[in-house]
This record gives C-alpha cells, sequence and structure tokens, in this order.
C-alpha cells in the first residue's frame, strides 16, 4: 500500500518551472546533476516504469516493492502468460500508485521475445481525474 510521506503542492505551471520532480531513467549525467523531470507525467512514466521493473525483494527495506514481472517470463510459456502480466501490472500498479489509472494494457509476445525471456509492454492510462490519455512503453527482460 501506497505511503503518503508528506504533501507538497507542485503544480505544471510556468510559476513551478524550475522544481524538478525527480530523475528520469534511465539515470544520465545533465548539464549539472542527472536529467531530471519537471513534470508531473514524466515522473508518473518514470515512476511506472522503475515499480514494473523492479524485482519483488529487491529494495532493501521494501521487500513487498515491485513487480515480479522477471519472475513470469521463467515460468512455463502458456497462452496465458499475456494475462498474467497484465494481471501482475494491474495490481502493482493500484498498490502501490493509486492515482494511476490504467486503461489497457498490451503484451507483446512474439515468439523471437519469447526465446530471449523478454516481452514488450505498453500501457495507455490517466493521472489523478485527467482524462488526457498518456502511455508508455518497454521490454521487460527475465
Amino acid at each position: 500500500m501506497a505511503i503518503v510521506l508528506g504533501s507538497k503542492i507542485v503544480k505544471d505551471t510556468k510559476e513551478y518551472n524550475d522544481y524538478a520532480l525527480g530523475i528520469s531513467l534511465p539515470i544520465q549525467i545533465g548539464d549539472v546533476a542527472f536529467n531530471q523531470t519537471f513534470k508531473t507525467i514524466d515522473q508518473v512514466k518514470t515512476n511506472i516504469k522503475s515499480l514494473l521493473l523492479t524485482k519483488q525483494f529487491e529494495r532493501l527495506m521494501q521487500p513487498e516493492l515491485g513487480s515480479g514481472l522477471q519472475e513470469i517470463l521463467f515460468e512455463p510459456a502458456d497462452d496465458e502468460i499475456a494475462t498474467k502480466i497484465e494481471d501482475t501490472i494491474v495490481s502493482t500498479i493500484s498498490k502501490w500508485l493509486p492515482y494511476v489509472t490504467i486503461q489497457q494494457i498490451n503484451v507483446d509476445t512474439k515468439n523471437e521475445l519469447k526465446d530471449k525471456n523478454e516481452v514488450d509492454v505498453s500501457i495507455t492510462f490517466t493521472v489523478g481525474n485527467s482524462s488526457n490519455l498518456e502511455s508508455i512503453t518497454f521490454t521487460v527482460q527475465g
């Protein structure tokens, strides 16, 4: 379950343009430090990708954080692997990122990807009570 540590209003307006919300993934060195995100939607995309690609028990002091998607890739390849991945994504995001509403999940399990224990995942979602559809695509590797 998500834990609220504090509340600070950060708005995507001109007044707050200089406030970084976090670092972007993959981590890269920018002009001064790591590349940072300055828009809420960019940070949400980074949070989703980071959460889903984190293995459970990988995070020290928070063993439940993560999705376990990599472990699914090492299960026997059957017709229900896409459904298992979708269910895992929905439950993980609803637990850790409750402000994200998933609209659609596409899981690409082509044979050439299965042979390498990989799947391509595309998620379409909204944030909060916004009606703007956003999407993120990434590869899960076993």
